[in-house]
């Protein structure tokens, strides 16, 4: 699927590992945490999710690019790595992934066992690398690659200013502090009716109360949840507004922090679209898409406060938080809302009952 000749390019992990492959994209040097992803389609979406900041995404899926891209302006990975890229692709009208990774200046590699890749990261846990075109100067790439590490990440990736995105018929009022937010958050909520205020991650209450809203979401993000102790005393004076709220992967997290919980760092993360959710209530399995190297731990969380929900099923971590002193939930996942993948939507519809339970008892 590949046509044409193709400049050589490699995949340098920090211990020196040297994968060979081609270049794809822009020609040059990518340094970042490298993670593999499972999810089998939708690429742009995972190129574009803030929840990869800081790092180099590796496909699993072993041919992308079967169509083209469309009217997508934003990537968030560092870098991009497939075993192979379609550089035909089936809707004449899109862009080739070739082309959207150089006009952004992502730096790209194909033609790599993805596969071996992938059981290398997954034995290891954490492992920082560069995409290069260049071998020479390997000592040096390599004294780079391990004084990396992810620093500044929500207040990069976050609006600067305040945005309110209308519903076509508002029903509800709903701020949702930005950390990093998927657009496939924004677009379950306005087709629920809700009007949107995006606020910057470093909102506090009063700019909440301002807005006049009836609910709160705490978005994704990236990064380490520790480092960002002055978002979550702000949060702490949100929560206490009492509104409705739910958070979602880096929210979920640092809600945790806010009422004296723990978070740590996991031995293999979770990423992709198949990791299974056990719920406590009833022991129904959900299916999730998850992006995190982090995860709170159970024993820290205060049982007078909050009960752990959901449960991951291989490995035991916490994957939901029911607040008892207030109005919420929050997900280590990210439920999604289509037509195709149904099975996390209803999160978010229970997510306005809620706020119409608010509204009744106001």
């Amino acid at each position: 699927m590949i046509s044409g000749k193709r400049e050589k390019a490699f995949l340098v992990l920090e211990d020196g590992t040297v994968f060979s492959g081609y270049s794809v994209g822009e020609r040059g040097t990518a340094i970042g945490e490298v993670v593999f992803n499972t999810c089998t389609a939708s690429y742009e979406e995972v190129l574009s999710d803030p929840t990869y900041y800081g790092q180099i995404v590796a496909q699993t899926y072993p041919l992308v690019g079967n169509r083209g891209v469309e009217g997508a302006g934003h990537i968030a990975a560092n870098g991009y790595i497939v075993r192979e890229w379609c550089d035909t692709p089936s809707d004449a009208r899109g862009e080739t992934l070739d082309n959207y990774l150089r006009r952004l200046g992502i730096v790209g590699l194909c033609g790599i066992d993805t596969r071996a890749l992938t059981r290398c990261l997954r034995g290891r846990g954490y492992v920082k690398g560069a995409i290069t075109d260049s071998l020479e100067g390997k000592e040096e790439l390599l004294k780079r690659i391990s004084e990396y590490s992810i620093r500044g990440a929500v207040a990069a990736v976050t609006v600067k200013e305040p945005e309110v995105l209308a519903a076509e018929r508002e029903e509800f009022r709903v701020a949702v502090i930005d950390y990093g937010t998927p657009r496939s958050l924004l677009d379950a909520l306005h087709r629920r009716n809700c009007t949107v205020h995006l606020l910057p991650a470093g909102a506090d209450a009063q700019d909440v109360k301002a807005a006049g809203v009836d609910a709160v979401v705490f978005s994704d993000g990236p990064g380490d949840p520790d480092d960002e102790s002055g978002l979550i005393e702000k949060m702490r004076g949100i929560l206490a507004l009492g509104l409705p709220f739910i958070g979602i992967g880096l929210g979920h997290q640092m809600a945790a922090l806010a009422i004296g919980g723990s978070v740590v760092k996991m031995a293999l993360g979770h990423r992709g679209s198949n990791q299974p959710v056990r719920r406590l209530s009833d022991g129904r399995l959900l299916v999730t898409t998850q992006n995190h190297g982090y995860c709170v731990q159970a024993d820290s969380v205060d049982p007078a406060a909050a009960e752990v929900s959901m449960f991951n099923v291989n490995d035991g971590t916490v994957e939901a938080i029911r607040y008892l002193k207030f109005p919420g939930e929050t997900y280590q996942f990210t439920p999604v809302d289509s037509p195709e993948h149904t099975g996390t939507s209803y999160l978010y519809d229970a997510f306005i009952d809620r706020i119409r339970e608010g509204h009744q008892h106001g």
